[in-house]
């Protein structure tokens, strides 16, 4: 991800980042206990499940994550996606920095490795992040459908 503001530039209020999502791609469902995430589409196009609802981004629109609610972002197309993500309060970089990446500006993401996997895991539980193996029974069966 780049990030385009931090904490310290914000006086805490909020970070943004851009991020590139690329084809056939996927978050992991997860939820967080301390900051909301509000993303914009930029180019392409991504799928936000958000406690069990699906909702289709084109460039344009936004939805807002809420803490606490479990979700995840898929590319489900062949064709790259652009995104802007707002955190709010700060905080995300951090995670970005002990488990994930920030890229510099104008950089192409790199395919994401197992090691890339396993370090985004570890580091998740520091910044109030849980992963989750699977969506919460209740929410998903109308909502997505069995796999």
């Amino acid at each position: 991800m780049e990030q385009h503001l931090s904490g310290t530039e914000t006086d805490s209020q909020f970070s943004l980042f851009e991020n590139r999502a690329p084809g056939s791609s996927r978050t992991p469902i997860h939820e967080h206990a301390h900051d909301d995430e509000t993303f914009f589409m930029i180019e392409g196009a991504m799928t936000a499940l958000v406690d069990g609802e699906r909702f289709t981004l084109r460039p344009g629109e936004s939805i807002f994550l809420p803490r606490r609610i479990p979700h995840q972002l898929l590319n489900e197309t062949a064709e790259p996606a652009r995104y802007l993500l707002l955190c709010t309060p700060s905080g995300f970089e951090g995670f970005l920095a002990a488990g994930g990446s920030v890229l510099p500006p104008g950089t192409e993401p790199r395919p994401v490795s197992r090691e890339d996997i396993e370090r985004m895991r570890s580091a998740a539980p520091d910044f109030g992040i849980t992963i989750l193996q699977d969506w919460p029974l209740d929410t998903t069966q109308s909502a997505i459908g069995p796999e």
